[in-house]
Protein backbone atom coordinates (compact mmCIF):
# COMPACT_ATOMS: atom_id res chain seq x y z
CA UNK A 1 0.00 0.00 0.00
CA UNK A 2 1.18 3.72 -0.68
CA UNK A 3 1.25 5.61 2.14
CA UNK A 4 1.97 9.48 2.74
CA UNK A 5 4.62 7.72 5.35
CA UNK A 6 5.89 5.67 2.60
CA UNK A 7 6.89 8.72 0.46
CA UNK A 8 8.79 10.56 3.19
CA UNK A 9 10.51 7.72 4.11
CA UNK A 10 11.87 7.40 0.32
CA UNK A 11 12.05 11.21 0.72
CA UNK A 12 14.47 11.07 3.24
CA UNK A 13 16.40 8.34 1.34
CA UNK A 14 16.63 10.36 -1.57
CA UNK A 15 17.42 13.43 -0.44
CA UNK A 16 20.74 11.73 1.32
CA UNK A 17 22.16 10.44 -1.56
CA UNK A 18 25.37 11.55 -1.65
CA UNK A 19 25.46 14.69 -3.50
CA UNK A 20 21.95 15.33 -3.50
CA UNK A 21 22.04 18.54 -2.04
CA UNK A 22 24.06 20.56 -0.20
CA UNK A 23 22.49 19.74 3.07
CA UNK A 24 24.22 16.39 2.63
CA UNK A 25 23.10 13.97 5.52
CA UNK A 26 21.39 16.41 8.05
CA UNK A 27 18.20 16.10 6.97
CA UNK A 28 15.18 14.75 8.92
CA UNK A 29 11.77 13.66 9.37
CA UNK A 30 9.53 13.48 12.08
CA UNK A 31 10.77 11.05 14.31
CA UNK A 32 14.44 12.44 13.98
CA UNK A 33 14.28 15.73 14.56
CA UNK A 34 15.18 15.88 18.05
CA UNK A 35 19.19 14.12 16.77
CA UNK A 36 19.62 17.46 14.67
CA UNK A 37 23.25 18.37 15.66
CA UNK A 38 22.86 22.14 15.03
CA UNK A 39 24.78 22.53 11.93
CA UNK A 40 23.44 24.00 8.49
CA UNK A 41 22.28 23.76 6.06
CA UNK A 42 19.45 21.47 7.23
CA UNK A 43 15.97 19.38 5.68
CA UNK A 44 12.87 18.97 7.31
CA UNK A 45 10.78 16.08 5.69
CA UNK A 46 7.54 15.65 6.71
CA UNK A 47 3.98 15.06 4.88
CA UNK A 48 1.51 17.21 6.98
CA UNK A 49 -1.36 16.86 4.28
CA UNK A 50 -3.36 14.19 2.58
CA UNK A 51 -6.44 14.09 0.52
CA UNK A 52 -8.35 11.74 -1.17
CA UNK A 53 -10.99 11.61 -3.94
CA UNK A 54 -13.68 8.49 -3.89
CA UNK A 55 -13.56 7.08 -7.25
CA UNK A 56 -17.61 7.09 -6.49
CA UNK A 57 -20.47 4.84 -4.89
CA UNK A 58 -20.11 1.61 -7.23
CA UNK A 59 -17.76 -0.62 -5.89
CA UNK A 60 -15.26 -1.40 -3.82
CA UNK A 61 -13.74 2.14 -1.74
CA UNK A 62 -11.18 2.85 -3.62
CA UNK A 63 -9.22 6.58 -3.47
CA UNK A 64 -7.25 8.71 -5.63
CA UNK A 65 -4.89 10.43 -2.93
CA UNK A 66 -3.01 13.66 -3.26
CA UNK A 67 -0.17 13.07 -0.41
CA UNK A 68 1.65 17.11 -0.19
CA UNK A 69 5.46 16.05 0.90
CA UNK A 70 6.97 18.81 2.41
CA UNK A 71 10.52 19.76 2.87
CA UNK A 72 11.83 22.95 4.34
CA UNK A 73 15.62 24.04 4.28
CA UNK A 74 17.13 26.45 6.78
CA UNK A 75 20.51 27.74 5.96
CA UNK A 76 22.32 30.17 7.92
CA UNK A 77 25.15 32.43 6.59
CA UNK A 78 28.29 34.34 8.92
CA UNK A 79 27.41 38.22 9.16
CA UNK A 80 28.54 40.20 6.33
CA UNK A 81 28.77 44.31 5.55
CA UNK A 82 25.58 45.68 3.96
CA UNK A 83 23.07 42.68 4.40
CA UNK A 84 25.30 40.56 2.48
CA UNK A 85 24.72 37.56 4.55
CA UNK A 86 20.80 37.53 4.21
CA UNK A 87 21.63 37.60 0.15
CA UNK A 88 23.68 34.72 0.85
CA UNK A 89 21.66 32.53 2.55
CA UNK A 90 18.64 33.52 0.32
CA UNK A 91 21.11 32.19 -2.56
CA UNK A 92 21.85 29.06 -0.73
CA UNK A 93 18.05 28.44 -0.07
CA UNK A 94 17.32 29.05 -4.04
CA UNK A 95 19.98 26.13 -5.20
CA UNK A 96 18.61 23.94 -2.31
CA UNK A 97 15.05 24.62 -3.78
CA UNK A 98 16.48 23.04 -7.23
CA UNK A 99 18.18 20.28 -5.87
CA UNK A 100 15.89 19.02 -3.57
CA UNK A 101 13.05 18.97 -7.02
CA UNK A 102 15.93 17.26 -8.85
CA UNK A 103 16.57 14.76 -6.20
CA UNK A 104 12.72 14.07 -5.86
CA UNK A 105 11.12 14.67 -9.15
CA UNK A 106 11.11 11.35 -11.11
CA UNK A 107 13.36 9.60 -8.53
CA UNK A 108 12.35 5.47 -8.83
CA UNK A 109 11.73 4.78 -6.29
CA UNK A 110 8.62 6.89 -5.34
CA UNK A 111 7.69 7.21 -9.34
CA UNK A 112 7.11 3.68 -9.08
CA UNK A 113 4.34 4.67 -6.23
CA UNK A 114 2.71 7.70 -7.89
CA UNK A 115 0.32 8.32 -11.03
CA UNK A 116 1.67 11.94 -11.36
CA UNK A 117 3.02 15.22 -9.58
CA UNK A 118 0.28 17.29 -9.83
CA UNK A 119 1.90 20.82 -8.79
CA UNK A 120 4.66 21.92 -6.29
CA UNK A 121 5.09 25.41 -4.82
CA UNK A 122 7.58 27.60 -2.40
CA UNK A 123 8.13 30.09 -0.20
CA UNK A 124 11.42 31.36 0.90
CA UNK A 125 11.89 33.59 3.86
CA UNK A 126 15.12 35.64 4.78
CA UNK A 127 15.09 37.92 8.05
CA UNK A 128 16.99 41.10 7.24
CA UNK A 129 18.24 42.46 10.30
CA UNK A 130 20.52 40.41 12.91
CA UNK A 131 24.51 39.09 12.91
CA UNK A 132 24.14 36.08 10.96
CA UNK A 133 20.57 35.44 9.39
CA UNK A 134 19.17 31.92 8.75
CA UNK A 135 16.37 31.82 6.17
CA UNK A 136 13.83 28.83 5.75
CA UNK A 137 12.16 27.81 2.40
CA UNK A 138 9.45 25.60 2.34
CA UNK A 139 8.69 23.67 -0.74
CA UNK A 140 5.44 21.79 -1.18
CA UNK A 141 5.33 19.06 -3.73
CA UNK A 142 1.95 17.36 -4.10
CA UNK A 143 2.43 13.19 -5.30
CA UNK A 144 -0.86 11.53 -6.76
CA UNK A 145 -1.38 7.53 -5.93
CA UNK A 146 -3.85 5.23 -5.32
CA UNK A 147 -5.32 3.36 -2.43
CA UNK A 148 -7.26 0.47 -3.32
CA UNK A 149 -10.23 -1.60 -1.49
CA UNK A 150 -7.19 -4.13 -0.43
CA UNK A 151 -5.50 -1.70 1.62
CA UNK A 152 -8.19 -0.65 3.84
CA UNK A 153 -10.13 -2.65 6.50
CA UNK A 154 -9.91 -6.67 5.29
CA UNK A 155 -12.24 -8.98 7.78
CA UNK A 156 -10.00 -11.73 10.06
CA UNK A 157 -9.78 -14.75 7.71
CA UNK A 158 -8.92 -18.64 9.16
CA UNK A 159 -6.00 -19.91 7.81
CA UNK A 160 -6.53 -23.28 5.83
CA UNK A 161 -5.26 -26.02 7.86
CA UNK A 162 -6.23 -28.99 5.84
CA UNK A 163 -8.11 -30.59 2.81
CA UNK A 164 -10.18 -33.76 2.99
CA UNK A 165 -10.60 -35.30 -0.11
CA UNK A 166 -12.44 -38.79 -0.85
CA UNK A 167 -11.52 -40.17 -4.70
CA UNK A 168 -13.41 -43.57 -5.55
CA UNK A 169 -11.06 -45.74 -6.77
CA UNK A 170 -12.28 -48.73 -9.40
CA UNK A 171 -12.16 -52.36 -8.40
CA UNK A 172 -8.59 -54.01 -7.82
CA UNK A 173 -6.44 -51.03 -7.52
CA UNK A 174 -3.78 -51.72 -4.80
CA UNK A 175 -3.31 -49.77 -2.87
CA UNK A 176 -5.24 -46.13 -3.64
CA UNK A 177 -4.16 -43.12 -1.46
CA UNK A 178 -2.83 -40.07 -2.01
CA UNK A 179 -1.01 -37.05 0.49
CA UNK A 180 -0.98 -33.54 0.36
CA UNK A 181 1.07 -31.58 2.79
CA UNK A 182 -0.15 -28.25 3.11
CA UNK A 183 3.09 -25.65 4.55
CA UNK A 184 2.66 -23.74 7.96
CA UNK A 185 3.07 -19.98 7.10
Amino acid sequence: MTTSRNLRELAVQGLTLAGATAAGSNVYSPRTWATWDGKYPMLLVQTPDEHGESWGREGAPAFTVVTTLRVTARAQAAALADDAAAAAVEEQLETMREQIKAALINYPPIMSLLQQYPSFRSSIHVPRDGQSPIGEMALDIEMEHVQGPDEFFQPPVSPLEGVDVTYQMPDGTTEPGLTIDLPQT
